[in-house]
């Protein structure tokens, strides 16, 4: 018997080491992508076109920060932007959705069914650019506001979804009995469903922090103010310049050798640039988000 129950313990202890080491190589293999990405914003256009990529720098160069950095002011207003539109963006839709979702897994709800209606049917089709455009700039007067970065990705049905789940998953005798107690609607969705939901919650706020700070489509409709630009679109515009510049020389005098000027590795500066904020934060949220994606979509 003993020798059993100490031929299952090996056979356990070896399982756990085999499982580990496969999850330390597959981290390794993630990890190595971005770690070329870092090493070819060190290093030199010719270096890279003549030797390729590599995990680390042959040779440190930071010819492309320095043509990102030229104007610091314009990347840390950038930055400014970017970041209010997250914090301000994703607080607002946070409220918002958890506040339709709350409603909708409430099973005393009289509009349930008309209110899911309402906001699941327009996700069978798409409105069209045209229709967005004339009312968020005719009607709503959205151009050249920062409101312009935040309301059209407001709303994120799929987020509903999984925040509704979740709600309908907690107990209805809980609501009942705080209820009973004298506690109004607004009391229980702040000091009882709020605290109880902190995983789809965090998971809702970490995505839509994601879609905020990627924000580029909408700035490039309604944004004209450079002091209103945000990163992502910011980085673009340098690139296009870039590129601009770089097919004006080839048809004009050479003045300046064309290989020395930053591409491939000014591209891997900006994504340093523009990942690097939300690397950062994820560990904050990383606890809650297995949880929040897999409770709050399963079930229907």
């Amino acid at each position: 018997m003993k020798r059993a129950m100490a031929n299952v313990k090996n056979s356990k202890e070896k399982t756990g080491i085999w499982v580990h080491l496969f999850f330390i190589i597959f981290g390794f293999i993630c990890i190595v992508p971005f770690m070329i990405v870092v090493s070819a914003s060190f290093s030199g256009e010719t270096d890279l076109a003549v030797n390729g990529f590599s995990v680390l720098p042959r040779k440190w160069d930071f010819t492309a920060y320095a043509y990102l950095f030229k104007n610091p002011e314009t990347i840390v207003n950038a930055y400014i932007v970017t970041i209010f539109i997250t914090v301000v963006g994703t607080f607002l839709g946070v409220l918002f959705m958890s506040m339709a979702a709350y409603c909708l897994a409430r099973s005393n709800f009289r509009f349930t069914g008309i209110l899911t209606f309402y906001i699941f049917f327009p996700t069978l089709f798409s409105g069209g650019l045209v229709p967005s455009y004339i009312i968020n700039t005719q009607y709503l007067h959205l151009t050249d506001r920062l409101m312009a970065l935040i309301l059209p990705t407001l709303i994120n049905v799929f987020h509903i979804i999984m925040l509704r789940t979740f709600f309908k998953q907690l107990p209805e005798s809980l609501f009942e009995a705080a209820k009973m107690d004298g506690a109004s609607e607004y009391h229980i969705f702040f000091r009882i469903a709020i605290p109880l939901s902190k995983p789809v919650i965090a998971t809702v706020a970490f995505l839509g922090a994601l879609i905020k700070w990627n924000e580029w489509y909408n700035a490039m409709l309604y944004i004209r103010s450079d002091e209103l630009v945000p990163l992502q679109y910011m980085l673009q515009r340098m690139m296009n310049n870039l590129r601009a510049l770089l097919d004006a020389m080839q048809n004009a005098p050479a003045m300046v050798n064309i290989q020395d000027l930053p591409g491939e590795n000014l591209r891997m500066a900006m994504l340093v640039v523009a990942i690097g904020p939300m690397m950062m934060v994820f560990p904050f949220f990383q606890k809650y988000f297995t949880r929040g994606m897999t409770v709050g979509a399963v079930k229907g």
